[in-house]
């Protein structure tokens, strides 16, 4: 948390101000002008103290034993991106100038006042100071009176020398005019204050949104020059087969041609010399009694037609083509979204909004988030910066359909996205691009929550109508589900911890009822009320990688954690969040990134998970 000395000089500050604006992401601490300077990380742009920033490039190095040389690049701590550092190392990285700018202005500097230092003092030794203004020109009198006439503080000789016969008031009286003036003006500032920091996190929200939506572009784009550069390649593959196949044919006419005429000429070559060999050597009785013989060979060889002319087949390819920069393969739009500066907080990071309607529950897979659009009956897919990937309907059997939560599994060496139905009264099972359907009947009335052990693969749903959990065989095993009931009043969600501990949202008794891996009732936390660790209509449940449990406290606006006993730990998002009715909780844990769906407002909220 932010030291002693930077809690004094922000003391007259709004906490949010500093919490939000002028304190490190790793340390907590407010930022100053020495080791605390603010630093700004060139790949996403967030910031944190420079102190902080050596530690973690040094403990980043040594995990990856680079050895004792000068560590070149270290990863971001909230985003994971990838920095570059310049020989001058962290301190060579950009200072925050915004972060500088209001630092400077605001905290004055980091120079802690006198009044403020006595005033700790005094705090320290029980006592409560005392402020006294002395007169300048009398330093031994204290300013007491004001001066009507002259419009100054004055002391008792100044109003008998210099003020004689002028009208005084009590300066007290005066101050406290001052102070009626004042305060209205003051709290105008302090207002003011607060719409300029969420100015400048829209600001900020903005910039992370522009470079996420290029990073979103540019894959589409680039998938989309594999797509042609596929379709092309299967065009030439079917022109190079053609010209193959033609090739062959003609080729196979030719050889046989050859073949003959190379016989034909074989035969005439031997029939000639044999007819020079007969008249060279045999006597002249012999050459006039087989002239006859030698001749009817010979005619019968020379009566045959030569063609003149040769007929020469080529094969030749004819592009027919228009320029491809006269094709259209879409074109780069600009959207303009509009988003209510009162959203942005310490906490939000960024927000979906208008692309569902009634969202329920949401799980997260491979840096991809799936939400359940209850009100369009369909699934929705979503990146870690809030893009819409993908959606898929989960109508597709014609019995209707009413989706309430999900989850995605590995099945037979694949990813498969489960998700209860409650048309179906079990399951309806895709892969994850919502392709390959198939369903579960049958399984309970009312099924809400699902979630799959990782321990021992066991399905788990949530019956809402029966009140009772529900325990499946995994879906690679058949065997009837076992029910468990104990006292449930319409239980909601459902999560296991790494233990194997199972843990329902039990919405009208208002609390969180704790199962065994083997369905034993271990403990019950939460109580109906708004106070710290009480719960009003719980609804989604979740739980991260060190055991803590997150629960959507849709009645009081808010999610909380508790630990694995239950012990209230903290809140993690507010109504002053801009949260309505939270329903469906989940983490992207690599991230520290909280993802909420509000079924009030129709919205999925991405914030900021430190606690």
């Amino acid at each position: 948390m932010a030291g002693p000395e930077s809690d004094l000089q922000a003391a007259a500050l709004p906490r949010w101000v500093v919490d939000d604006i002028l304190t490190c992401g790793i340390c907590f601490e407010t930022f100053d002008f020495k080791s605390k300077k603010p630093k700004s990380l060139p790949s996403c742009r967030h910031v944190f103290c420079m102190d902080c920033l050596i530690k973690h490039a040094a403990t980043e190095q040594n995990q990856r034993k680079q050895g004792q040389g000068k560590w070149t690049t270290f990863e971001c701590p909230t985003c994971r991106k990838k920095v570059n550092l310049s020989p001058k190392g962290v301190e060579g990285l950009p200072d925050d100038r915004t972060v500088l700018g209001l630092t400077d202005k605001v905290l004055n500097k980091g120079v802690v006042s006198l009044k403020a230092q006595d005033e700790e003092k005094a705090n320290k030794d029980g006592m409560v100071p005392r402020v006294i203004d002395t007169c300048q020109k009398h330093p031994r009198e204290e300013l007491r009176m004001f001066c009507n006439r002259c419009a100054v503080p004055v002391c008792a000789e100044c109003v008998e020398i210099e003020h004689d016969g002028h009208s005084t008031s009590g300066i007290k009286k005066v101050a406290g005019v001052s102070k009626e003036n004042l305060n209205p003006l003051l709290s105008e500032g302090n207002l003011k204050m607060k719409e300029l920091g969420g100015h400048l996190k829209g600001l900020q929200y903005a910039e992370e949104r522009l470079q996420a939506s290029k990073e979103a572009a540019t894959a589409d784009a680039r998938e989309l020059g594999r797509t042609l550069k596929s379709e092309i390649d299967e065009i030439v593959a079917v022109l190079l087969g053609e010209i193959e196949s033609r090739y062959k044919n003609k080729f196979e006419v030719l050889t046989k041609e050859k073949d003959s005429v190379s016989r034909k000429l074989e035969e005439l070559n031997q029939i000639c010399s044999g007819v020079e060999a007969e008249l060279e050597n045999s006597t002249p009785s012999k050459i006039v009694e087989k002239e006859q013989e030698m001749g009817d060979q010979l005619k019968q060889v020379v009566s045959q037609d030569v063609p003149v002319e040769e007929y020469v087949l080529t094969l030749a390819f004819k592009a027919s083509r228009t320029k491809l920069s006269d094709l259209s393969f879409g074109e780069v739009t600009e959207t303009v979204d509009t988003v209510d500066r009162k959203s942005f907080t310490n906490r939000v990071l960024w927000q979906v909004e208008g692309k569902m309607r009634n969202p329920g529950g949401v799980t997260t897979w491979d840096e991809e988030v799936y939400v359940v659009d209850r009100g369009n009956k369909q699934i929705q897919v979503f990146d870690c910066h809030g893009n819409s990937r993908r959606r898929f309907s989960t109508d597709v059997f014609g019995n209707g359909s009413e989706p309430q939560d999900v989850c995605v599994t590995i099945f037979e060496n694949e990813s498969r996205v489960l998700i209860t139905d409650k048309c179906e009264q079990g399951l309806r099972i895709f892969d994850k691009y919502g392709e390959r359907p198939d369903r579960v009947s049958g399984v309970c009335k009312g099924p809400m929550g699902l979630t799959v052990c990782k321990h021992s693969k066991t399905l788990i749903v949530v019956d809402e109508d029966s009140n009772c959990v529900r325990m499946c065989p995994a879906l690679d095993r058949r065997g009837p589900p076992t029910n468990y009931a104990y006292s449930f009043n319409h239980p909601f969600g459902i999560t296991t911890s790494v233990k194997g501990k199972i843990f329902i949202s039990d919405c009208q008794n208002h609390c969180v009822k704790v199962l065994s891996p083997t369905g034993e009732h271990l403990n019950t936390f939460g109580s109906e009320g708004v106070g710290e660790g009480q719960l009003r209509h719980p609804l989604g449940v979740h739980c991260d990688d060190q055991g803590r449990i997150l629960v959507a406290d849709s009645g009081n606006r808010r999610v909380e954690v508790f630990s694995e006993e239950g012990e209230f730990i903290a809140h993690a998002v507010t109504a002053e969040d801009g949260l309505g009715c939270p329903v469906g909780v989940t983490l992207l844990q690599q991230r520290n990134m909280l993802v909420v769906t509000d079924t009030e407002s129709h919205k999925l909220l991405f914030l900021r998970y430190s606690l």
